[in-house]
């Protein structure tokens, strides 16, 4: 107000005319106290035991500041400016109080997280990889294609190239060789490596029908893991050939760069006594397996038991001390025959994050730090900060991306609004973005995860394919199949058919159905079945159309019918469901594309073995196919309206019931891809077919073997695992 009247004034003399104005002091005039305002700058992160600055001297007004660290301390200062380490990781929320000469304060704020010294570069499997200039590269199976896309400072995705390498690219990775970066892509028989713009590409075919699934680049060397023959082979990087490989773990998937370059390969689907993963050591070929323990609690609202499953990432922490397993969590122990306790929704299957910790040089799991999300049914994919402060985790079939905050054990924000499938994260240099692959939906998302005050949104979309490889009814089906965020097809994000038969395969698991009128029941593939009825090892289904059933009664979904219509089919051996829906008839569309069973990498050049080839004939006089006949090796079938089933001796207590009424048979299962099934029979009762062979067939009721001797028992089981 002064300074107004002061100006006005001058206004008023310079009017005067030809009046000469008086001299006026130009002197500082004291205008009264500098307004109280305060300001904290500090540095987002930094080293345990370093010296951080935290500067308040940009607020005006103040006499005295005081800093709380966040820790318990408080430190007052006269300049504004304090020297603070801190000896204990954490993010610490820093505030400055600044107090007036005349009394008053004003206060700011900044976070500062303290880690230990970055020390590791993490390296890993994924769909998604990011690139030293930046770029980030994305395979499309379906479309055959990897794309290319460049990202701006604004967070804007342009395409810079997409080329196609081979047939159904499945992950990609960087390395270094002769000073240049090159892709490692794994291909459905092969990897290929390649300059980033697909023009200097070199193809090393895989051992016939082995799988390759990941690639991770050593300083010679590019591993890939061989999911069909649980092997890593080693292609020379000087050569680009194939010259060995190693036996490391069953069903071997994500690769990922430990400390010390031992290589992590992680078991896809996991055996009952734990998750597993390999620590393999290539200067020795020396393999040490660690175990993920079972979680022996019984399911809730917001924990299940279990153990993890579909470990399909492994996340090394930049620190180098600790390994981040994000997977599902399969309650296989629970159910109305095992514990008394039906099975839910919620409790069946539910989200995890695993901890490995490395303690006095060994790898070994921090149990009590697994954590569980609600409302997430698996998470498929992650990724971590450059100082491994923070980790951003994927939800296929929630199609949520989760922030959880590494320092303080917490769920940071929510990514919502994912497109379909996300099954690769990655983060840009300066981790401000966050590039999402929503496979599904053909698509990189970019999202500003840089501050979570409010929601984040998509800040650009760049697509992957060209033009959509599947017919848009099958692209439909597969999205509804993979998805658990439509609440027709689920409750709470939980259950989506993939999170059991993820990609269209089998989860390895036993699940005790008493409470649907079964039993005991062991997850069969779905490939080459989903053709005509029946369905289920009871043949309790006789379309496809009637996992509407499911869908509604155990997965807690609404449906994809009208509740009028599924009010007049709901019995699965009645009224006919088919094209009543077209969501339904899509999702059928997309099963009936799994026409194909995976080969056997036991065949040789894709003959019969010598031992198949007499494990064929004994095949044939042990009676073995009067059910189970060439070309599909099951006589499955519905006979006017009735299915055949068979009494094979297998049965127990555990069997169950087939819709609610005695169980006089089992449909007979496909013997094709037996050579990838750990456990087998309806039960899951027999660890091996050595064991259907013998101890479950004492009585010859499943063929005849108990006259075999050990050769014929060998070339037998070589002829089932060839098929």
């Amino acid at each position: 107000m002064r300074a107004r009247l002061f100006f006005l004034s001058v206004v008023a003399l310079a009017a005067c005319g030809d009046d000469t104005p008086t001299p006026m002091d130009a002197g500082p005039r004291d205008f009264g106290p500098e307004p109280l305002s305060a300001s904290l700058s500090a540095p987002a992160a930094a080293d345990v035991g370093m010296r951080v600055l935290l500067d308040a001297t940009a607020s005006t007004g103040g006499v005295r500041y005081r800093f709380d660290l966040g820790d318990g301390r408080e430190i007052e200062d006269d300049d504004g400016a304090l020297d603070a380490t801190w000896d204990t990781p954490g993010r610490y929320s820093v505030v400055v109080t600044v107090e007036g000469a005349e009394g008053g304060s004003r206060t700011a704020g900044a976070v500062v997280a303290i880690t230990e010294r970055p020390t590791h570069a993490p390296r890993q499997s994924g769909t998604i990889a990011r690139l030293e200039s930046g770029h980030f590269a994305v395979v499309e199976p379906d479309a055959d294609a990897v794309t290319i896309a460049a990202l701006s400072v604004n967070g804007e995705l342009t395409l810079e190239t997409r080329f196609s390498p081979c047939e159904q690219p499945r992950t990609v990775s960087t390395y270094r060789w002769n000073d240049r970066e090159e892709l490692a892509i794994t291909c459905a028989d092969s990897v290929v490596l390649t300059t980033p713009d697909g023009g200097d590409s070199f193809t090393i075919a895989m051992p016939a029908n082995t799988r390759p699934h990941a690639a991770l680049g050593l300083a010679e060397s590019v591993w890939v893991s061989l999911q069909g023959t649980g092997e890593l082979a080693e292609v020379a990087l000087a050569t680009r050939t194939l010259v060995r490989r190693v036996p490391v773990i069953a069903d071997a998937r994500a690769l990922a760069l430990l400390p010390g370059d031992r290589v992590a390969v992680s078991r896809w689907r996991s055996p009952d006594s734990g998750a597993e993963i390999a620590l393999f050591d290539p200067a020795t070929d020396a393999v040490e397996v660690v175990t993920l323990q079972v979680d022996p609690q019984a399911g809730s609202d917001t924990e299940n038991g279990g153990v993890p499953s579909y470990l399909d990432a492994i996340l090394v922490s930049p620190i180098g001390d600790r390994i981040l397993i994000p997977s599902l969590q399969a309650n296989y122990a629970e159910g109305r025959f095992l514990t008394g306790t039906d099975l839910r929704s919620e409790t069946t299957v539910r989200a995890v994050i695993s901890v490995l910790e490395l303690v006095d040089g060994t790898w070994t799991e921090r149990f009590e730090s697994r954590r569980q999300l609600d409302n997430r049914g698996l998470l498929s994919s992650g990724v971590l900060s450059a100082r491994g402060d923070t980790l951003f985790v994927a939800a296929r079939g929630a199609r949520v991306v989760e922030r959880i905050d590494e320092l303080g054990s917490s769920a940071a924000g929510t990514i919502l609004g994912i497109g379909h499938a996300p099954d690769g994260v990655a983060l840009d240099v300066s981790g401000r973005f966050l590039v999402v692959h929503a496979s599904l939906d053909r698509r990189l998302e970019v999202y500003d995860v840089s501050d979570f005050s409010g929601l984040p949104i998509v800040l650009s979309t760049l697509a992957t394919v060209e033009s959509e490889p599947l017919d848009e009814q099958v692209l439909e089906g597969k999205r509804l199949f993979n998805d658990s965020a439509d609440p027709r097809l689920g409750r709470d994000g939980y259950m989506a058919c993939a999170h059991c038969h993820l990609e269209g395969d089998s989860d390895h698991r036993v699940w005790d159905f008493t409470q649907r009128g079964e039993g005991l029941r062991r997850t069969p593939p779905l490939f080459g079945r989903m053709g005509a009825g029946p369905f289920h090892w009871t043949a309790n289904f006789d379309e496809l159309h009637d996992f509407e059933n499911d869908i509604r009664t155990h997965f807690d979904g609404t449906g994809l019918m009208s509740n009028a219509d599924f009010a007049a089919t709901e019995d699965p051996l009645g009224e006919p469901k088919a094209g009543l829906s077209e969501p339904l008839d899509a999702m059928v569309a997309y099963l009936e594309t799994l026409d194909t069973h995976l080969p056997s990498p036991e065949l040789e050049d894709g003959a019969l073995s010598d031992a198949a080839t007499r494990g064929e004939a004994i095949f044939a006089s042990a009676g073995c196919p009067s059910c189970h006949a060439a070309p599909t090796f099951t006589d499955s079938e519905m006979v006017d309206g009735e299915p055949v089933l068979h009494d094979v001796g297998t049965q127990s207590e555990a069997s169950g019931s087939r819709i609610g009424e005695p169980l006089t048979g089992l449909d007979t299962p496909t013997l094709r891809g037996l050579w990838h099934q750990p456990r087998y029979l309806h039960d899951g009762s027999a660890s091996s077919l050595e064991e259907v062979l013998t101890t479950r067939n004492p009585a010859d009721t499943h063929g005849t073997t108990s006259t075999l001797t050990p050769d014929e028992l060998t070339d037998l089981v070589a002829y089932l695992r060839a098929l």
